[in-house]
C-alpha cells in the first residue's frame, strides 16, 4: 500500500481519557505505512460529555424539575427541557461552528488522501458539516461508530452529502484496503460492513459479522492524543467485546457493531497492553471499558492477579455482573474481592437497576437483589468504591417498586459511593423494542409517541408517570440518590471521579 496521509476525526462522548477506537485505527493504519494524523476536539478545549458531575446546593430540585419537565404531557415543555439538556450534554454540539472551523482549517492544511470520523449518533450536525467540508476539498471521507448497527439508523445517515461511506461493523483491520479503494473510487461494498448511497439515494451494502479474533487488533497507539488536556491520566483497555449475559432488555451496548456475541482476548495479550501504555505513557491509571470484566472470569482473575507485575502501583476501575445463581463462580467472592483491592481496583461499577426483584426479572438482568446486596457489602469491606446503576421508568414499574429501589439506596448508603440514575428509554434494535413491536399490548403504559431512527430511539410516555403516588415515589428516589452522591468518594477513587 502506497503511503498516504490520513485525518482521523475523533467525535467521540469521553473527554477523561483517549478514544479506543482510534487508538485501534491509528495503530493499524500506522501499521500499513500510513502517516496519520487525530482532529480531537479536546486540543481544542472542547469537551464531549460531561459525566456525572458533582452535586452541589441546587442539584436535587433542579433534579426533581428535570424529571417533571421530562415526563410532562405537555410537548412544548418536553421540546424545551430536550433543547436545553442537549446543550448542557456536550460542548461538542454548544460549540459547534468552532470546532468545525477549525477541522477546515486542518483539512485545508494537511491535504489528506482520505478522512475518517468516528461519532456518536448525536453528532449528525457535525457530521454533516465536516462530509461538506470534505467534498468541497475532494476528499473521500468514511464515517463510522458503535450504533451505525441497524438498517433503519442507516437509512437515515446513508443521505449525507460528501459521505464516501458509512461503516457498520468492526472493520479496523480492513481499513487500509478500505483507504485505498476510496481512493481509487472504485466499489466499496464488496467491503462487508461497508455501506453506500445508490442511484436511487438508497442504502447499498450489508453488514458485517463480528470479528473473531481479537488478538489480530493490534495494540491501541494513544501517541495522538492531547494527554495534557485530561485531568488525570488515565488509559482505556477492553479484553472482550459483547457482554456474556447480553440479555438485559434496556440495553442498546449489545446492539452496537462491537456489541454483538461476546468475544474475549487473550490475558498475556491484555497484559502486554497495560505494560506498554504503563512505559510509553506513563500512565498508572486504567479504565477497563468491557461491558462486565468479569464476562470471562478466568481473564477477570488474569487481570487481578497480574496488573501490579504489567504496572506497579496501577489503580483501576471496571464494571461487573453479580448474576442470580449463588452455585455459579462470578469471580466476586470476599476473598475475590479482597485480592482485587491488594491489585489497585479502586472502583467497580454494577448494575442493579431496580430495588425490586420482579422489575429486575422483567428487564431479563439476571441478578439476585439479595446477591446483589452481599456483593456491595464485601466490596465495601475490601476498600473498593462500588458505583450502581439504576433504571428509573421501566414499563410496569409501580411506585411501590420505586419506593423499593429507595429503600435499598437507603439500606447501602455506606457501602455505594455513586449512583447513575437512568431514566428508560426506547433504544431501537433492543431486547424491549423488539417485544414492544410483537406485541405492544404487553405494555399499555409504554405509549410510542415519535421515532428518531437518526438517534436510533423512541421517544415514549410512561402513564405510570402521571399518579401522584408514582412520582412521590420518584421524589423519595431522587432525595436518596443525591444523598449517595453528595458524600466524599473513597479516597483511591478519587481520580476517577466522573468516569464510566
Amino acid at each position: 500500500m502506497p503511503s498516504r496521509r490520513v485525518l482521523l476525526v475523533d467525535l467521540n462522548n469521553f473527554a477523561r481519557y483517549p478514544t479506543l477506537p482510534i487508538g485501534y485505527l491509528t495503530a493499524v493504519l500506522r501499521r500499513a505505512g500510513c502517516a496519520v494524523q487525530v482532529f480531537s476536539p479536546l486540543a481544542l478545549g472542547v469537551q464531549g460529555v460531561a459525566r456525572e458531575r458533582r452535586p452541589h446546593a441546587l442539584s436535587l430540585p433542579l433534579a426533581k424539575l428535570n424529571y417533571r419537565a421530562a415526563v410532562s404531557t405537555n410537548r412544548l415543555v418536553r421540546n424545551l427541557r430536550d433543547g436545553l439538556a442537549a446543550r448542557r450534554l456536550s460542548q461538542l454540539t454548544a460549540e459547534h461552528d468552532k470546532v468545525l472551523q477549525e477541522f477546515d482549517r486542518t483539512l485545508q492544511r494537511e491535504k489528506p488522501a482520505a478522512v475518517l470520523i468516528s461519532t456518536y449518533l448525536m453528532y449528525f450536525d457535525l457530521c454533516t458539516a465536516m462530509c461538506a467540508a470534505c467534498r468541497r476539498a475532494s476528499v473521500p471521507v468514511l464515517v463510522g461508530g458503535p450504533y451505525f448497527a441497524q438498517p433503519e439508523v442507516v437509512d437515515e445517515w446513508i443521505g449525507i452529502e460528501g459521505m464516501t461511506a458509512l461503516a457498520t461493523g468492526e472493520l479496523e483491520l480492513r481499513v487500509p484496503e478500505i483507504i485505498e479503494a476510496m481512493v481509487a473510487e472504485t466499489d466499496l461494498t464488496v467491503f462487508p460492513g461497508l455501506f453506500v448511497r445508490d442511484e436511487h439515494g438508497r442504502a447499498k451494502g450489508s453488514f458485517a459479522a463480528p470479528l473473531k479474533n481479537l488478538d489480530d487488533v493490534p495494540i491501541p497507539d494513544y501517541s495522538d492524543f492531547p494527554w495534557k488536556c485530561y485531568p488525570n491520566r488515565i488509559a482505556p483497555i477492553i479484553t472482550g467485546r459483547g457482554c456474556a449475559w447480553g440479555a438485559c432488555t434496556f440495553c442498546s451496548d449489545v446492539t452496537s457493531t462491537a456489541g454483538r456475541t461476546f468475544r474475549s482476548r487473550s490475558p498475556e495479550q491484555v497484559m502486554s497492553e497495560i505494560a506498554l501504555h504503563h512505559r510509553t505513557y506513563g500512565v498508572s491509571q486504567f479504565v477497563f471499558t468491557d461491558l462486565k470484566l468479569n464476562s470471562n472470569v478466568a481473564m477477570w482473575r488474569a487481570v487481578v492477579a497480574g496488573m501490579q507485575i504489567a504496572a506497579p502501583g496501577a489503580t483501576w476501575i471496571a464494571a461487573v455482573h453479580v448474576g442470580a445463581q449463588a452455585d455459579r463462580d462470578n469471580g466476586l467472592t470476599a476473598a475475590d474481592l479482597r485480592a482485587a483491592s491488594a491489585s489497585g481496583c479502586v472502583r467497580l461499577t454494577t448494575g442493579l437497576e431496580s430495588g425490586s426483584q420482579r422489575m429486575v426479572d422483567r428487564m431479563h438482568k439476571g441478578t439476585n437483589i439479595e446477591r446483589t446486596s452481599r456483593y456491595l457489602i464485601d466490596a465495601a469491606a475490601a476498600g473498593i468504591s462500588c458505583r450502581c446503576t439504576l433504571v428509573l421508568g421501566y414499563p410496569g414499574e409501580t411506585a411501590t417498586e420505586v419506593m423499593a429501589s429507595a429503600e435499598f439506596l437507603r439500606r447501602h448508603h455506606h457501602a455505594i459511593e455513586r449512583v447513575s440514575l437512568n431514566r428508560f428509554a426506547i433504544m431501537t434494535g433492543t431486547g424491549f423494542h423488539r417485544m414492544l413491536q410483537r406485541n405492544a399490548g404487553d405494555f399499555p403504559d409504554a405509549i410510542p409517541l415519535t421515532v428518531n431512527h437518526r438517534m436510533a430511539h423512541i421517544e415514549h410516555h410512561n402513564t405510570a408517570s402521571e399518579s401522584p403516588d408514582y412520582r412521590r415515589a420518584v421524589m423519595r428516589l431522587l432525595e436518596a440518590v443525591h444523598g449517595i452522591n453528595d458524600r466524599d468518594m473513597n479516597r483511591r477513587a478519587a481520580m476517577f471521579e466522573g468516569v464510566m
